[in-house]
């Protein structure tokens, strides 16, 4: 990291205007104009490939120039539209992963290469809107319910390795489906919309085709039964609706199917599969762009690898509780706990007096407005600056930092 005396610097982040993001949520947070087209993502963070920029010495700069490359990425992210279901490798299959492509004569940027680096990619996300996300395999026994209560025999077909082998018969499923000859695929694809149709019908809720679906929808289904139907109907509409024949409608069927509530975090762990469907969130990750993608996406698909580093075992949805750190008279510090080492996370709620946050590297204000103050190791003062809904401030060097005033504060560093 690039020594220096330690700074406190405005940071500006880097919007990705991907196609399924919300056009008026991170325009809002940031309290700028919708330009009209979607904005998805904000980066704040050294990833080449869109990195954020700093205030410093009198022009704009590369954060990197500053802190160098940070094994952290922070993002808020707006998702208005499903993105594709994915896998990311753990370490090791990244590694292997990145040689083999760069063996196979794969430039990182050809859009049929797998592994662009040689990094993991773990992820948590935590929801500033109700989030609705697919994480993680479901209890077998719960998805061949909803199968059987659509009633299309081809899904029941489908989904009968789960019952043979509920261990690992997801991959079986899986394999059938992503493979499903085009024609077979489209059809099944109709019968479940209609079947979601019909359902949707029965329940009074109307229908959801034919148009965007930016809303999470729906009560958190943690206990199954009908309401693992009634989000099954749901999800295939607005699924079907943006990725209309993708056989990525079907596969997605196989996962815990949660919405987050404010404040509750979601972590993606190596080879589990998972999607984000709707909803606005605080996401940071190990610096990575290894994504194995299995549906919902006109990108490459490479089903063999895919299986080959996905963990096909039944699990619930990784959520994740905020924890109380600390409390003062001015507010509280609280985080998300994660078995990763490249990133923490953590969020002050500040409610007029100090809050000591520690050492971050990366703060980001999404309520109320603070100052921000910084002591360094040997007690010199840094020059404060004042954060408002928004904005966000890029910690240059090792300082103590406390917040002043009334907002909520997301803190990013790496891990422990």
């Amino acid at each position: 990291m690039p020594a220096g005396p330690p700074r406190l610097l405005v940071l500006h982040g880097a919007e990705q205007p991907y196609a399924w993001g919300s056009a008026t949520a991170i325009p809002e947070l940031l309290g700028t104009p919708a330009a009209g087209g979607p904005v998805a993502e904000l980066w704040l963070g050294t990833h080449p490939v869109a990195p954020a920029l700093v205030e410093a010495d009198g022009a704009r700069r590369p954060a990197a120039d500053l802190v160098g490359p940070l094994p952290f990425l922070l993002k808020v992210l707006a998702a208005d539209k499903a993105l594709s279901l994915q896998v990311h490798p753990d370490q090791a299959q990244a590694a292997a992963g990145f040689d083999a492509d760069d063996a196979a004569g794969l430039a990182v940027d050809d859009p049929h290469r797998r592994y662009r680096d040689r990094n993991h990619k773990p992820e948590l996300i935590v929801a500033l809107s109700p989030f609705r996300a697919l994480a993680g395999v479901r209890d077998p026994a719960r998805t061949l319910a909803v199968a059987d209560g659509l009633g299309t025999p081809a899904l029941v077909a489908a989904f009968r390795p789960l019952a043979d082998d509920p261990a690992a018969g997801a991959a079986t499923v899986l394999r059938t489906l992503l493979t499903m000859p085009a024609g077979p695929a489209g059809e099944l694809i109709d019968a479940l919309v209609a079947a979601a149709e019909r359902l949707r019908r029965a329940c009074g809720r109307g229908s959801a085709g034919g148009g965007s679906h930016g809303g999470p929808a729906l009560d958190n289904p943690r206990d199954g039964g009908e309401d693992d139907l009634a989000r099954a109907a749901d999800l295939i509409g607005r699924l079907a609706a943006v990725h209309p024949g993708d056989i990525g409608t079907a596969a997605a069927l196989l996962l815990n199917d949660v919405t987050l509530r404010p404040g509750e975090g979601l972590f993606q762990p190596a080879r589990m599969l998972h999607a984000y469907v709707a909803g606005l969130g605080i996401e940071i990750m190990a610096t990575s762009d290894n994504v194995l993608r299995g549906g919902l996406t006109p990108k490459h698909i490479d089903v063999d690898e895919l299986l080959r580093i996905l963990d096909p075992g039944p699990s619930d949805a990784p959520i994740r509780t905020p924890r109380t750190i600390a409390a003062f008279p001015g507010g509280l510090l609280r985080g998300w706990d994660v078995p990763v080492a490249d990133f923490a996370l953590t969020e002050a709620v500040c409610t007029g007096g100090g809050v000591p946050v520690g050492c971050p590297t990366v703060l980001l204000a999404v309520e109320g407005r603070v100052e921000v103050t910084a002591t360094a190791d040997d007690g010199t003062a840094v020059a404060p600056l004042e954060l408002r809904r928004g904005g966000s401030v890029l910690v240059a060097g090792r300082a103590a930092v406390t917040l002043t005033g009334v907002g909520r504060v997301f803190l990013a560093a790496p891990g422990h």
